[in-house]
């Protein structure tokens, strides 16, 4: 866990971490300089619980880098990544843990709670949820959370360290679904509460903008398209992301053609995220002619 002046809800998701029926667990929390009591209710947690180690960050360093100093300090060989302000079902880490098998990560579904964690919906209302077994499919987008995550140490090497310019749950989720795929468990693991100081909310297109022009934009996503060619570890799957990065660096018509053929070709895996039809996802290509997102 990544704590951040989250005074307000903490003891009640400690609470539900430590509670966890899962037979043994270890528990990293970094606190990243908070000027609040924070830190001081972390302490008084680790009196009592022998299973607790604490990072307090003397300089705050930010979310990206406040978490990737928990993965480094994390000894299991699965991890699960916690919000300071949600609530965890008892058996979160049992039940994921037993359905991970093969797959390099697995993430559920999760209840949505206001601010006084009254549950109003499901996450699966707003966004859908589904496997991502390949590479590609990280490509466009998705919608697997860091809150609702477990994966294995395997995936480490791909993911760190986070870069500055994509979610840390997404680089994570790239590198599980290179390796050996993404799981989803239907089931509601998290109340997941929406507040006004939600870094990410329900409604991920609602999410803050990191650019401000046209141009940014498409920078950005030529830039996180190397990314994920550099980082995958498969061949066939880098030479597609190499290229696709190309062409959409390109305004020419014929990397038009390219991106578009391309992304036809894959659709399937590409645009998973946004549970289009078979031909609407088809569809969605030849929008490649013309922009590229």
């Amino acid at each position: 866990m990544a704590t951040y002046n989250g005074e307000k809800y903490l003891r009640e998701q400690v609470d539900s971490l430590l509670a966890q029926s899962y037979p043994s667990l270890e528990f990293v929390f970094v606190d990243d300089a908070s000027s609040d009591s924070s830190l001081a209710i972390l302490r008084k947690y680790a009196l009592t619980d022998s299973r607790i180690h604490i990072v307090a960050n003397t300089v705050n360093q930010g979310l990206l880098s406040t978490f990737e100093t928990g993965i480094k300090a994390a000894k299991g060989e699965i991890m699960a990544l916690a919000d300071q302000d949600d609530v965890w079902m008892l058996d979160k880490i049992s039940l994921l843990a037993g359905a991970i098998g093969s797959h390099s990560m697995i993430y559920a579904d999760s209840a949505l709670t206001n601010a006084a964690g009254t549950v109003t919906g499901k996450f699966s209302d707003r966004n859908h949820l589904c496997d991502y077994p390949t590479a590609l499919h990280y490509v466009f987008g998705t919608k697997a959370m860091g809150h609702a995550m477990l994966f294995k140490r395997e995936i480490i090497d791909i993911a760190l360290p986070f870069p500055d310019y994509v979610g840390h749950d997404y680089i994570l989720g790239f590198a599980a679904a290179a390796l050996n795929g993404v799981a989803y468990f239907p089931t509601t693991l998290v109340n997941y509460r929406q507040h006004s100081s939600n870094t990410m909310g329900a409604d991920l297109s609602k999410g803050k903008k990191n650019y401000n022009t046209r141009e940014e934009r498409n920078a950005r996503i030529v830039k996180r398209l190397n990314l994920l060619a550099d980082r995958c570890p498969a061949s066939d799957e880098r030479e597609i992301l190499q290229a696709l990065a190309q062409d959409f660096a390109s305004t020419d018509i014929a990397a038009r053609i390219r991106r578009f053929l391309t992304v036809a070709t894959h659709h399937r895996a590409m645009l998973a995220y946004k549970g289009k039809s078979a031909l609407g996802s088809f569809l969605y290509s030849f929008k490649l002619l013309f922009s590229i997102f």
